[in-house]
């Protein structure tokens, strides 16, 4: 009995080994094979956190991961609370009923308003969109919500069109007030939401539109989970990846991709794209999934990208050297970037999805010039810096940023930084039509000025001829986005600019918040005035009043008021007058 028991023990003991060697050698095979996801399913953010919760929580805090919602109480930002919005005509009445959100809509023609309901919402970092629904359509509604400011107003004041004109009567002869009433299920879904199929049946137009997850949750970026959190349910697994040190094939980490690789992930929504098969994105959605290529299914839009064969129709989307001059566009500036050469330099290289200020998401380790001394360590030192830059130890010509990335793009009523990583050349900049670093910080100079810093001398300069600084020609003769970026100049740097500078730009800001065509325009120079006049809380008083969309007399009489609490010199009028008669009226389609 006892040789039997101890050959019972001994047999159960081998297969025990064989069954561990079997389990071990199933499991090395199975972590060590690569493998698409394509056709995993997708389970949703809440299944993550229960085993990653830290990171579920870190994401939640961000902007990403509140960018569409249901409307409830905790997602609707905007004051529902029986306000108005007039804008040309048509009122706009928001109110809340029970947990119900209300738009009204009445132009004074109709017999009665037209009364809709918010279904969800878009964003909560500068601006909250609503969106209603009628049947299988969601679409956008032409009322926003400004986040700092706290009030409405009509999104012609965020997308870069200009004002109604006004006939000989008075009456306004070609005003759309739904101009930027955006169907969402086959356009803003696709950025704004996980795994986005608009589900359009092309016969019959009828949308079954489907989301894996509303909003930019975790499979957005680290692709479908279903197949990992299966694997992954095995503890034994678990240890085994662990000690493998290896990335596990059943999910995508952009940490761990080729930088390539990585910066797609980022770039299929911060780089607007356009397709072949359009029908196909439509019927099915947008098949890319992280880790694979991007232009296996889609290629990022340039100034010269051609649609159905007909050319010209994204250059306003950039400036005339191919720079990308609007947001959603980053990944094209990265891939025009010299530090793109760097086989590691990737979107990761500055943000991280986790951690950090959610404003930005900028890594806590690259804040401020680290960004870039991470890599150029050389020139990490206050005086490195100061003979690198040929500025002023500790000053802002001595940012990295300030020079290398400038502020020269348009999005949603604000100005940032170039995403195109590059040294500052004015000469250059001059030629190809694109605001250059330099006159932008010393924005009393002139591009002749600044070239001759440099060593080259410029056979033009418009604003010379003109007798104005480069900054203040461009606000008065460029189009909508030269205008807005010069605006937004004056209101920075005011160290760099000479003290008798400071009368002349408040005129200019000033004159430009009453007249420009451009309510986004307009909305850049009021915050322009208020970077400027932080000091002096009787005019900032004044301005409080002033309403970008306002009616003109209304902006006139409210700048008159904030003009007599300070020392400002207006421009000459012959010469606005003339400088804006040669501006390039430019309805600049953002692709929205």
């Amino acid at each position: 009995m006892v040789g039997r028991g101890r050959l019972l023990f001994g047999a159960t003991a081998l297969l025990a080994l064989i069954g561990a060697y079997a389990w071990c050698d199933g499991t090395q095979r199975e972590l060590a094979h690569a493998r698409s996801l394509q056709g995993t399913r997708y389970i949703g953010s809440a299944q993550c956190k229960h085993c990653h919760p830290s990171h579920y929580e870190s994401f939640a805090r961000t902007y990403h991961g509140r960018m569409t919602r249901e409307a409830d109480a905790t997602s609707v930002l905007g004051a529902f609370d029986d306000r108005s919005v007039e804008y040309f005509g048509t009122t706009a009445h928001m109110e809340q009923a029970g947990t119900e959100y209300w738009f009204s809509f009445h132009n004074g023609r109709d017999p009665a308003p037209t009364r809709v309901r918010v279904a969800r919402t878009v964003g909560s970092h500068r601006y909250q969109q609503y969106l209603a629904r009628d049947g299988d359509v969601y679409f956008r509604l032409p009322i926003a919500w400004d986040v700092a400011r706290g009030q409405f107003f009509h999104m012609n004041a965020a997308f870069l069109t200009a004002d109604p004109v006004l006939d000989a009567s008075g009456r306004v002869s070609n005003v759309d007030y739904n101009r930027h009433v955006t169907r969402w299920n086959d356009n803003c879904i696709y950025c704004h939401n996980v795994h986005p199929n608009p589900g359009l049946d092309a016969e019959t137009g009828r949308f079954e539109t489907q989301v894996a997850e509303l909003g930019v949750a975790c499979e957005a970026c680290h692709g479908p989970g279903a197949d990992h959190a299966a694997h992954n349910g095995d503890p034994l697994r678990r240890y085994a990846l662990h000690g493998s040190g290896a990335a596990d094939p059943s999910i995508r980490n952009p940490g761990r991709m080729p930088a390539a690789r990585s910066a797609e992930v980022c770039g299929r929504c911060h780089g607007q794209r356009l397709t072949s098969d359009i029908e196909r994105f439509h019927r099915e959605g947008d098949p890319f999934v992280p880790g694979e290529l991007l232009s296996t299914y889609s290629t990022p839009l340039t100034r010269d990208t051609r649609q159905n064969g007909e050319a010209g129709l994204f250059r306003a989307r950039f400036w005339p050297d191919g720079t990308p001059r609007l947001t959603a566009y980053e990944y094209q500036g990265y891939l025009q970037s010299p530090c793109r050469a760097a086989s590691d330099f990737s979107c990761e290289s500055c943000h991280a999805m986790h951690t950090g200020d959610p404003a930005g998401q900028i890594r806590p380790e690259r804040t401020g010039d680290a960004a870039c001394t991470g890599c150029h360590s050389q020139l990490s030192g206050t005086q490195a810096a100061a003979q690198h830059a040929r500025h002023a130890p500790g000053s802002s010509g001595t940012r990295c940023r300030s020079c290398h990335m400038p502020d020269v793009v348009y999005g949603l009523v604000s100005i940032h930084l170039s995403h195109r990583i590059e040294s500052p050349a004015v000469r250059l900049q001059a030629a190809s039509g694109r605001p250059d670093a330099c006159t932008l910080c010393h924005i009393d100079r002139t591009r002749s000025w600044a070239s001759a810093a440099q060593g080259h001398t410029l056979t033009d300069d418009p604003a010379a001829r003109h007798g104005l600084s480069e900054v203040s020609y461009r606000l008065l003769a460029g189009d909508p986005i030269e205008r807005a970026v010069a605006a937004h100049a004056l209101g920075q740097h005011a160290a760099a600019a000479a003290d008798s500078f400071q009368d002349e730009r408040l005129g200019l800001l000033l004159e430009s918040a009453e007249n420009d065509a451009y309510p986004a325009v307009r909305s850049i120079a009021r915050g322009a005035l208020e970077q400027l006049l932080a000091a002096n809380p009787r005019a900032l008083a004044a301005l409080s009043r002033y309403v970008p969309t306002a009616p003109h007399e209304e902006r006139r009489q409210v700048l008159q008021m904030t003009r007599a609490t300070l020392s400002s010199r207006a421009p000459d009028a012959a010469k606005v007058s003339q400088l804006r008669a040669s501006a390039q009226a430019l309805a600049i389609e953002i692709g929205e």
